[in-house]
Formats: structure tokens, sequence, C-alpha cells
């Protein structure tokens, strides 16, 4: 259960690691004993044994890709890069971006986790007002209006029949969500993220921000390895592991194919159509200056903005929405029983 586990290391532990080993290379400290001291900090935690076979293949062969390789719980790309630092001599620069890259990844999770999440609590919360009202309150008045003689009116008894109808709909309705999300994360659980991703892509805003989280990506891996000092050939292997979504997987490996043929990189950009037309000038303005790699890195920061803004946008409009409609509802329930009331009372007073 343990090693299932570390398999899927959060990308906010995957950046701190990779900046703890950037600050014992650039402090001159031997990568042997930067490893045996985190080896030892981390002995008692869960991941104890990992980095323990991580201090051991850094021991026995001097180098950290080894260590981290038979980890086997670090992302592939991560230990990709790392052979690649050690590789150009560039390791510390490569952790560094490393570190820099996964805690994008990091504040990205964290906010789908949040749009997902409020919005999850929030129909949980209101369920149990609504299913309180319902099934407990609902009764009750109506048995005491029984009692006092008064009965229910026409009106009265329609607008009453009304809020108890309205608020079994709104349980059930609110039963089968919550069942669907329910199933919809077992199956992310269990590995159905793909049919998952393609099922989201119907949703046109969710579909724009995974073409922008794939060129963030790709402009990520791109600028990573030029800054490492290897080619754009060698990037573009790496691309298509770190996209989610089929569509775009297709047009990084279309962009490959493209290169190969060529040799024009942005001529490439251009047809996968991959990218924006503005930042498709750019980028050929950045290939013709010699200035792929900052290009890349600014339009990488620039797409990273737009999905971190589009994901809070998206749950700024879902909340007011689920609020306003679960708040008239609420309120629907309340009249139906306040009228009856007010009726009874008028007819003592």
């Amino acid at each position: 259960m343990e090693n299932k586990r570390l398999k899927s290391l959060p990308a906010a532990e995957v950046s701190l690691f990779c900046q703890q080993v950037a600050m014992i290379l650039k402090a001159g400290i031997p990568l042997y004993d930067g490893m045996e001291v985190l080896y030892r900090n981390y002995k008692e935690t869960p991941y104890g044994a990992a980095f323990q076979k991580i201090y051991e293949g850094v021991r026995d062969g001097g180098s950290l890709y080894e260590g981290v390789k038979a980890a086997d719980f670090f992302p592939k790309y991560m230990v990709h890069m790392i052979q690649v630092g050690e590789t150009s001599g560039e390791l510390d620069h490569v952790l560094e971006a490393l570190s820099d890259y996964y805690e994008r990844e990091s504040r990205m999770q964290a906010s789908i986790r949040s749009a997902v999440t409020y919005p999850l609590v929030l129909v949980v919360l209101m369920t149990a007002v609504i299913g309180v009202l319902v099934l407990r309150v609902l009764p009750v008045f109506t048995e005491v209006f029984l009692s006092l003689g008064a009965g229910l009116a026409g009106t009265e008894s329609m607008v009453l029949s009304g809020g108890v109808v309205a608020g079994r709909v709104v349980l059930i309705a609110t039963a089968v969500f919550l069942a669907l999300a329910l199933a919809l994360f077992l199956i992310w659980c269990l590995g159905g993220r793909q049919q998952l991703f393609r099922l989201s892509q119907l949703l046109p805003s969710v579909r724009r921000l995974l073409d922008k989280q794939a060129a963030q990506r790709f402009a990520d891996v791109i600028a990573m390895v030029l800054n490492s000092g290897y080619h754009l050939e060698h990037a573009l292997e790496l691309i298509p592991e770190l996209i989610p979504d089929q569509r775009n997987i297709k047009k990084a490996k279309r962009c490959r194919e493209l290169m190969e043929q060529n040799g024009d990189f942005a001529a490439a950009i251009e047809q996968a159509d991959m990218f924006e037309p503005l930042h498709q000038k750019m980028i050929r303005v950045g290939v013709e200056a010699g200035q792929t790699d900052q290009v890349m890195e600014r339009i990488s920061g620039i797409y990273g903005r737009e999905v971190e803004e589009g994901i809070h946008r998206l749950v700024s409009w879902i909340e007011p929405a689920l609020v306003a409609v679960l708040t008239l509802i609420i309120g629907g329930i309340l009249l139906s029983v306040m009228l009856p009331l007010v009726s009874i009372m008028m007819s003592i007073g």
C-alpha cells in the first residue's frame, strides 16, 4: 500500500525536493552528504523508504538520476530532466526550473480542487437544510395547522404542497448529482482520466482551459530543455507525456513530425496550431532572433496565468448561480410554511 501511495507524489512535494537538492548543490555540499541529510530528515515520514533508495542510488552510483529512478515515485518528466541536467553539467539550474514548474503545477491543482470542492460542499450543506425543512419542519407545521382546527384553505394548501414537492424534487436531483460526482471521482481514481478528459471537452470553457494548459506545458518544456543545452528535437520527444488530453497530444506529435520533415520549428508550430496566432508570431520572431528559450518561457508564463484566471472565473460563475438557485428554493419552502401560518394568525385575530 505504501509503494502505491508514494508513486503519486504531490507536485508540491516534488517542487520542495527539487528546491532542496538545488540548494545543496549551490552550497557546494557533496551530493552524497546532502542526500544523507535529506534521508535522515524524511526517515520517519511516509517517504522514508523512497528517500532511502535515493540515498543508496547516489551512494552506489554517484548519480542523482540513478537515485530518483530507483525510488520510482517521481514523475517521469522530472527523472528524465535530471538525467539531462547531469549530462549537460547544469543540474542545479535544471532543478531550480523543475521546482518552479512543479510549484506552478501545485497551484494549478489547488485551483482545480477549489473549483470542484467548494461547490460540492455547498450543495451538501444546502441539501441538508432543504432535507430538514421538507422532512421535519413542514410535517410539524402541517400537524400544528390541523390541530388548531383551522385546516388549510385552497391557496395555502396548494402553496404548502408545492413547497413539499419542490423540496423533494431538489433532494432527489441533489442525490443524483452527488452520485454522479462520486462516480466521476471513482473513475478518476481507477485510471479513467483520459475518458473524463474527453468527456470534459464537450464543454467549450473546459476545452479552452485544456488547450491553454497544453500550450503552457509545451512552452515550459521547450524553454527548460533549451536552457539545459539540449536541442529542440529532444524537447519535442518529451512533450506528449506531459499533456493530459489526446487532442493536444496529437498536436504535439504533429509538431514533432513537421519539425523532423523540414527542420523549421516556427512553421511546425504554426501548422500544428498549438498556440494562438499572436503567440505563433512571437515564436517566429524569437526563433529568428535566436531567443527561442526566452520567448517560450514568457509564453509559458502567459498561458499559466490565463489557466489560473480561467479556473477562478469558472468558480466565480458557478458559486453565485448555485447559491441563487438553492436560496430561491429554500425561500419558496419557507414561504409555503409562512403563508398558512399568517392566514391562521389573521383568522385567530
